[in-house]
């Protein structure tokens, strides 16, 4: 995900979803994969006298990620934000990091949660996207009570809401999944989350 993109609508269907999760499994941690991307540009303020960018404790103000923190301080989870910068050339090597902390973190149970730009696309292209290869080698690193969630943005395509479920229960071998959405808003989204326990809801 982009820093610009905290905050906005879709992060209350998000959390909501993620959150319900936590507590309807009494998992007490979540690990965001941030899939960071740097942001795209920066604003600037006009004048007639001159021009600036806007200052850089706005930005940290605004598009930090980690603001999140105050969200576990709330709810009493742990929340954790993976948050290496992330691009497709570089794939490999960033999965390989998340593998290694998702096998390195606690072993009671967790949601693992996936939030690339745009969700899942059956090929290596660009830093928007995770592969099903990807997400196979997360779960597989995963632990028996974990609960991976991935953030899916709608495409062009018909149905894609099946489709992408069905590759995403395809990269999860051996798991129930569950699609979560809201009807009031965020329409564009979805948010699949798979689990080895056959109760997940």
């Amino acid at each position: 995900m982009r820093d610009q993109w905290y905050g906005d609508h879709r992060d209350l269907v998000k959390w909501g979803t993620l959150l319900k999760l936590a507590r309807d499994h009494q998992l007490r941690s979540i690990l965001q994969v941030a899939f960071l991307r740097p942001d795209a540009s920066v604003p600037t303020i006009v004048s007639g006298l001159d021009e600036a960018p806007v200052a850089p404790e706005v930005l940290q103000h605004f598009r930090d990620i980690h603001q999140i923190s105050r969200l576990a301080t709330l709810t009493g989870l742990e929340i954790e934000v993976f948050d290496r910068l992330f691009e497709a050339k570089f794939r490999k090597e960033y999965i390989d990091h998340v593998v290694n902390r998702v096998q390195a973190t606690r072993r009671d149970g967790r949601v693992v949660f996936l939030d690339p730009d745009t969700g899942l696309k059956d090929e290596q292209s660009s830093s928007s996207h995770v592969t099903p290869g990807e997400i196979r080698r997360i779960w597989d690193a995963s632990q028996l009570q974990d609960c991976l969630v991935l953030y899916q943005h709608a495409s062009r395509e018909a149905d894609w809401t099946q489709k992408r479920r069905k590759m995403f229960a395809a990269a999860c071998p051996e798991s129930r999944v569950i699609q979560f959405r809201s009807r009031e808003g965020s329409r564009d989204v979805v948010f699949f989350a798979a689990s080895r326990a056959t109760d997940v809801s």
